[in-house]
C-alpha cells in the first residue's frame, strides 16, 4: 500500500475530479483505492510526502520504436527527407545484422535504455512497433524486449511489426528485410499465445502492427484483422499518412491509404494510426465515425519536414487522439513531456484565432487518457478509485519553476529537466527521487553502448 500525502496539485483526467489541490491518494495493490483529504494511512502503508508535487496519470507513449535508441543524431541523416532517410535507416540496421550486432541481446539492451529513459520522464506505458527482421528470419527480438520490460517495470504493448512488400515487388521495403505472410502470421499467433494478457490491468499486451501500406501487402492487413478479431485485447496499429504512403497508394492503387485500411477491416475502435500528417480533409470525419485512434508525433513530423498534422481538426471532429514520440532515429529521445512542450508552441502557427490554440491541459490529457484510449486501455490514463495505479509526479518547488502560477501549464512549459520525481507503475514505485528503483541507470546505459560497440 502507498499513500501520497498532501499532493499540492493532482490532475486526474477523470470524468468528475478534474484538478484537485492539497489532497491525498491511496494505492492498494494494483489500483487507486481513494482520493480525498486526510485519508487515514492503513497499517503497513508507505506514506510519501507529496507537498510541492504535481501528480498526473502516468504518461502513455502510444507509438515507439525502441530499437532505434541506437540511432540517435546520425549526422548523415540530419537533414534527409523521408525516402533517403528510410533507406539509410534500413541499411544501417541491415549493416548491424551483417556485422553480427543486430541480435536479440542488442535490441533488448537498446530497448531497456529507452524504457528506463521513458520511466524517468514519467511514461508508464509504451506501445512499441518492431518491424525489422533482417534476412526475413524471425529471431526473438520482440520476446527479448518483453523480458526487458518486465525487468524495468514498465507496461509494454509489444507490436508485432512487419514488412512484406519489397522493392522487387513494387514496394518500398528492402527485400532482405521482408518476410512472408505465412511467417508473420505464424509468429503473431505464437506471441499472442505466449505473452498476450487481455486483463484490464495487463502489464504485457501483443498488438499486430504492420509497418505501412507502402511496405506491406493489402492482404496482410486483412489477415491480421481476422486474427485480432478472435483474440480479445489484441490491437491493430500501423503508420498512415506520412507522405510516403500517400504518394505510393496514389501511384500503385489509385486510392488513399485510408481506403486500403477500409477495404481490409481496419476501421474500428481497436485500430490506432501513427503520424496522420497529410490526410484528405474529407476523410477526417470518417476517422472519427470509425473510432480509430490517431497518435500525434510532433517532433518526428517536424524533424522530417512534414509540417504539422491537423491536430485541431482531429479534436474538433471528435477523433480519438493520443500522443507519442516514435523512435529515436527521427526524434533523438523518448522525452514525451518535452514533445508536449513543442506541440503547445508549434500548433499556434497558422491559427489566427488564439482560442483555437491547444491548451496545455488539453495536450496533457491527450498524452495520458487520450493515448490510453487509443490503446483501448480504459484502466489507464486517469486517476480515480478502481483505476490502475500508474502515477507520475514532478517537483514544482525547484528553482526553474519559481513564479509558476498554473501548475499544469508550468509542468509542460518550464523546467530545466523533465525527469519525474516519483513514478508508480501497477502500484509499485519504479522511480523515487528522480532515480529508477528497479534497475541501475548507469549500468543500463553502459550495456547499451557496449551492445553498439562504442564506449562513449
Amino acid at each position: 500500500m502507498l499513500l501520497l500525502r498532501n499532493i499540492s496539485h493532482l490532475v486526474t483526467f477523470d470524468d468528475h475530479y478534474g484538478e484537485l489541490r492539497d489532497v491525498d491518494l491511496l494505492v492498494e495493490g494494483r489500483t487507486v483505492a481513494a482520493i480525498g483529504r486526510d485519508i487515514a494511512a492503513p497499517p503497513g502503508a508507505e506514506v510519501v510526502d507529496a507537498t510541492g508535487l504535481i501528480v498526473t496519470p502516468g504518461l502513455v507513449n502510444a507509438h515507439q520504436h525502441l530499437y532505434q535508441v541506437g540511432m540517435r543524431s546520425m549526422r548523415e541523416f540530419e537533414r534527409a527527407e523521408i525516402i533517403p532517410w528510410l533507406r539509410g535507416l534500413h541499411e544501417r540496421t541491415l549493416s548491424w545484422w551483417r556485422n553480427g550486432r543486430y541480435t536479440p541481446e542488442t535490441v533488448a539492451a537498446l530497448a531497456r535504455a529507452g524504457m528506463v529513459e521513458s520511466l524517468l520522464g514519467g511514461v508508464t506505458t509504451v506501445a512499441d512497433q518492431h518491424y525489422v527482421f533482417p534476412g526475413g528470419v524471425t529471431l526473438p527480438y520482440i520476446e527479448a524486449m518483453i523480458e526487458a520490460a518486465r525487468e524495468v517495470g514498465i507496461r509494454l504493448h509489444a507490436g508485432r511489426g512487419t514488412m512484406t512488400l519489397g522493392r522487387r515487388d513494387g514496394g518500398a521495403a528492402p527485400d532482405d528485410a521482408c518476410q512472408t505472410m505465412d511467417e508473420v502470421l505464424r509468429h503473431s499467433v505464437e506471441l499472442i499465445d505466449g505473452y498476450h494478457d487481455s486483463d484490464p490491468l495487463a502489464r504485457i499486451r501483443i498488438d499486430l502492427a504492420p509497418c505501412g501500406v507502402h511496405v506491406d501487402k493489402p492482404e496482410l492487413f486483412r489477415e491480421l484483422a481476422k486474427l485480432a478479431a478472435v483474440n480479445p485485447g489484441v490491437g491493430l496499429h500501423t503508420h498512415l499518412y506520412e507522405h510516403v504512403d500517400t504518394e505510393f497508394c496514389r501511384d500503385r492503387y489509385d486510392t488513399t491509404p485510408w481506403r486500403i485500411l477500409l477495404d481490409n477491416g481496419w476501421h474500428h475502435e481497436r485500430v490506432w494510426l501513427a503520424h496522420m500528417v497529410d490526410p484528405p480533409h474529407e476523410e477526417i470525419p470518417e476517422f472519427a465515425a470509425a473510432g480509430v485512434g490517431i497518435v500525434h508525433l510532433i517532433a518526428p513530423d517536424l524533424r522530417m519536414g512534414w509540417g504539422l498534422a491537423p491536430l485541431r481538426e482531429y479534436l474538433d471532429a471528435g477523433c480519438k487522439v493520443g500522443f507519442g514520440t516514435t523512435g529515436s532515429a527521427s526524434n533523438d529521445g523518448c522525452n514525451q513531456l518535452g514533445d508536449l512542450r513543442l506541440a503547445a508552441l508549434a500548433h499556434r502557427m497558422g491559427i489566427e484565432e488564439s482560442w483555437r490554440w491547444p491548451r496545455v491541459a488539453e495536450l496533457l490529457r491527450i498524452a495520458t487518457r487520450g493515448s490510453a484510449e487509443c490503446l483501448n486501455r480504459e484502466a489507464l490514463g486517469r486517476l480515480a478509485p478502481g483505476q490502475a495505479a500508474d502515477i507520475s509526479a514532478w517537483d514544482m518547488h525547484s528553482v526553474d519553476r519559481v513564479g509558476v502560477h498554473d501548475p499544469v501549464a508550468g509542468l509542460v512549459l518550464t523546467g530545466l529537466s523533465d525527469r519525474a520525481e516519483l513514478v508508480v507503475v501497477d502500484g509499485a514505485v519504479v522511480v523515487r527521487g528522480g532515480h529508477c528503483t528497479t534497475i541501475d541507470e548507469k549500468t543500463v546505459a553502459a550495456e547499451a553502448r557496449a551492445a553498439l560497440g562504442v564506449s562513449r
